[in-house]
């Protein structure tokens, strides 16, 4: 036992080196973590896989802001209530122009007309009067549309027809950009073919109405050079910023104007825009703030267009290298504080990060009118928590490894083989139950050592001084020499009674063979009887004459009913009888051990098993050579046996000890 522990104080000083030098580096770990998150980070925001989620976190930001009434334009819609009033789309041009008419009476300052007017019809009479209308107007901008309507899917301008184009204040593209699932979220501010040279209708809009643009304002591109004569060019791509779900921006029925039917100042100085919002009619787009599937109608996107570009809110991308930078300064954030929070610390703060950098992305563009996307971010986030599990448990593995190898070097006989991969078939959780395993027998070695020191310097030491000091004193008479004999054998029956408890606390199961309980006892008997009749005491044997089949250790169980003869023997007076007896249970055999004592009261009875414990009575002889292991020593072996001991007792009615054990068939 001293050598096992001795190598185990070696294993683990000469471990500690080992542990800082391989089990686990955190420096090296961090750098191994952030290598990893960079990768992932880095990969998916330059792959693209995740822009939908990016989509759906800009259509957050959204949502979540609330939504304004604007102010300083209205829009005139062609409604259902119109197409009744007045008649099936497309209405003559000269109906067209009367509401232009109406419109520039009731002091609007811009019109913007949402209307393509790109085919010449067959009504001259009512173009001439649109382009009457137009003109007298002055302040109104007719949209050019690109489209793909030639063979071959060829992208043509389509410009108002001449006498349009030239009465009109001014012309602008209409248009938004649709992402891959078909949401309305961007616009390009210069597009054209072959060279981006029209702007958007709505700052063609503001530009008649003479109302400044906030902050950058769009630049015409002069010296833009066309890559292709024929392919769509585009600059300065922008993000809108939606004032609102359909139906925000304030409308009136065209109808109503052509009547009259609307408040005086309805439409003065303000910018109108004209443009249908009936079924069927014109474009209508999913935008970020689509609400119960009603997509929105061209004008009113046309309209949230003005506004952003009047108000400044139009939002701006974060060029490519300072949104990789971000990205990555990003993903590697919970590296600053993983290492240093337990696990599920570390879980919490991992989630709310997560959470903050998942709003403040959705918030930036509503803000600051910067769109950073942050989804390769937020995967890195999520994959900081479980990466950083998954290395510490493979340091854990590899210290549970080490102290497994450690623990059944230091507890195997050196002529064992190896252990060192004995443990590779283990489970994590295996791994574990078998440290903590490993560390009980070492708190049990631990403990016996402390045992064994206490009993040597106490009990065994107090004979062998006794004894020590009578040689030295060099009287020997008859009376010394007993006293000396006696001193003597104590010393040995302790050291004797302390080597048989070692030896029954490392009993092991595995160990244990069939066995005849019966011939166990009788050989006990046997052995005891000397004692009883050299004190006067009978012997009583009530044991079954069929074999008793049990799984034991012969040397223990033998010197286990030995202890309780003796100890009956003991304690009763000369001329009574010790009974030896046993039954048979269904799952189980008890034996026993019955005696004519003085008995024991239930104080004494409850501390009789235990460790150094001595039984004393009237009847008792002086029993200064009992050791006080007896009874502890019967409840080990039993219990190392898989079996129970016990009393019971009545004052001055002797005791009896039983021990039950369980049975082979």
């Amino acid at each position: 036992m001293a050598s096992m522990l001795r190598r185990l104080r070696s294993a683990r000083s000469s471990g500690l080196q080992f542990q800082t030098g391989g089990l686990w580096r955190p420096r090296l770990e961090v750098l191994r973590i952030g290598a990893m998150l960079l990768v992932l980070a880095l990969g998916l925001a330059l792959s693209g896989w995740l822009q939908r989620v990016d989509h759906l976190v800009f259509d957050l930001g959204q949502r979540l802001q609330p939504a304004a009434a604007p102010h300083g334009l209205v829009i005139v819609a062609i409604d259902q209530h119109s197409l009744d009033r007045i008649g099936a789309w497309p209405w003559p041009r000269a109906t067209d122009g009367r509401l232009v008419d109406a419109v520039c009476r009731a002091g609007a300052k811009a019109v913007g007309f949402d209307i393509a007017l790109t085919e010449v019809g067959t009504d001259p009479a009512g173009n001439a009067a649109l382009a009457q209308s137009l003109r007298a107007c002055g302040r109104v901008a007719l949209p050019v549309v690109l489209d793909t309507s030639r063979d071959g899917g060829q992208i043509v301008e389509g410009l108002p027809i001449p006498p349009l184009a030239s009465a009109a204040a001014g012309l602008g593209r209409v248009g938004v950009q649709l992402d891959s699932d078909g949401v309305a979220r961007s616009v390009y501010l210069w597009e054209g073919v072959g060279a981006p040279a029209w702007p958007l209708l709505a700052q063609t809009v503001l530009t008649i109405a003479h109302q400044p643009l906030r902050g950058r304002a769009p630049q015409p591109v002069a010296d833009a050079a066309p890559v292709h004569p024929y392919a769509l060019a585009a600059r300065d791509l922008r993000l809108l910023r939606y004032v609102g779900p359909r139906g925000t921006v304030p409308s009136l029925s065209a109808s109503a104007v052509l009547d009259g039917a609307f408040p005086p100042d309805a439409l003065r100085d303000k910018i109108v825009l004209i443009g249908a919002t009936a079924a069927g009619l014109g474009d209508f787009l999913a935008t970020p703030v689509t609400t119960q599937g009603a997509p929105m109608p061209g004008v009113e996107v046309l309209a949230n267009t003005v506004l952003a570009l009047r108000d400044g809110t139009l939002i701006r991308t974060v060029p490519t290298a300072w949104a990789l930078g971000l990205t990555a300064l990003l993903a590697l954030a919970p590296l600053v504080w993983l290492p240093r929070l337990m696990p599920l610390a570390g879980l919490l703060a991992s989630m709310i990060w997560v959470l903050v950098l998942l709003l403040a992305a959705a918030a930036l563009p509503i803000l600051l009118g910067w769109w950073w996307p942050p989804t390769a971010a937020l995967a890195a986030g999520l994959s900081a928590y479980p990466l950083w599990g998954w290395r510490r448990l493979e340091a854990a593995r590899r210290h549970l490894d080490w102290e497994l190898r450690q623990l059944r070097r230091a507890g195997r006989d050196p002529a064992e083989a190896s252990p060192d991969a004995a443990h590779r078939r283990l489970s994590f959780e295996g791994r574990i139950l078998e440290v903590q395993a490993a560390q009980q027998r070492l708190r049990d070695l631990q403990t016996r050592r402390d045992d064994a020191l206490a009993f040597i310097s106490h009990d065994v030491r107090a004979p062998l001084a006794a004894a020590v000091q009578q040689l030295q004193e060099g009287r020997l008479d008859a009376p010394a020499r007993e006293r000396l004999l006696a001193q003597l054998r104590r010393a040995h029956d302790l050291a004797q009674g302390f080597l048989n408890l070692t030896r029954a606390q490392a009993l092991e199961p595995a160990a244990l063979t069939e066995l005849d309980l019966g011939a166990v006892l009788h050989q006990a008997a046997d052995f005891a009887y000397d004692e009883a009749l050299k004190r006067g005491v009978r012997f009583a044997r009530r044991l079954p004459d069929a074999p008793i089949w049990v799984r034991g250790d012969f040397d223990a169980l033998e010197r286990l009913a030995g202890n309780l003869l003796r100890n009956a023997v003991q304690h009763s007076p000369a001329g009574s009888t010790v009974t030896l007896g046993a039954a048979l249970q269904p799952q189980a055999v008890r034996f026993w051990v019955q005696d004519q004592g003085p008995g024991l009261t239930p104080e004494k009875a409850a501390q009789l098993f235990q460790r150094f414990a001595r039984g004393t009575g009237e009847h008792a002889p002086a029993r200064s050579g009992s050791t006080g292991l007896g009874l502890y020593y019967v409840r080990l072996v039993a219990e190392k046996h898989g079996g129970s001991a016990g009393v019971e007792s009545v004052p001055g009615h002797g005791a009896t000890f039983w021990v039950e054990l369980p049975r082979q068939d």
